[in-house]
Parts: structure tokens; C-alpha cells; sequence
């Protein structure tokens, strides 16, 4: 078991983190873009329609469908 730990790089543990934060971070841009969107320049406006919002709806897609994702790339590397 703890060969297959270090063979992975980063981890599980690590990989989640880093998807909470990153969605946390993307939610709280496109919160503040729906609250103070009348203020905000044409950049920011498209920086939040192209970036941050495609952000948050894909990694809570990942969250969501994590451990099926998992299970399909271990099917894919054992078939390999």
C-alpha cells in the first residue's frame, strides 16, 4: 500500500484541498461579481465569465464525481 502512495504524486489528500480552495476561491470571485457587478470593468467582467465561472462548475463536477473519476484512470492504467 504505501508503494502505491508514493508512486501517485501529491495524493489524494492534497489533490482535494487544493480543488476546496480553488473552488472556494472562484465562488467567492463570481460572488463578487453578482454583488458588485456595475462597478467592475469590462476586464474583470470577462475575466469572471471565462474564467472563474468555468472554474467552479468544473472542479465541483470533479468533487461531486471524484471517486468514479478515480475508478476510471486505475481501469485505464491496469488495461494498459
Amino acid at each position: 500500500m504505501a508503494e502505491r502512495d508514493t508512486a501517485r504524486p501529491g495524493g489524494g489528500k492534497r489533490t482535494r484541498r487544493l480543488q476546496r480552495r480553488l473552488h472556494l476561491l472562484a465562488g467567492f470571485v463570481v460572488v463578487l461579481y453578482v454583488y458588485a457587478a456595475p462597478e467592475l470593468g469590462s476586464a474583470v467582467v470577462a475575466g469572471v465569465r471565462w474564467v472563474a465561472l468555468p472554474l467552479v462548475v468544473g472542479s465541483g463536477i470533479a468533487m461531486w464525481q471524484w471517486p468514479r473519476l478515480r475508478r476510471m484512470t486505475r481501469r485505464r492504467r491496469v488495461s494498459a
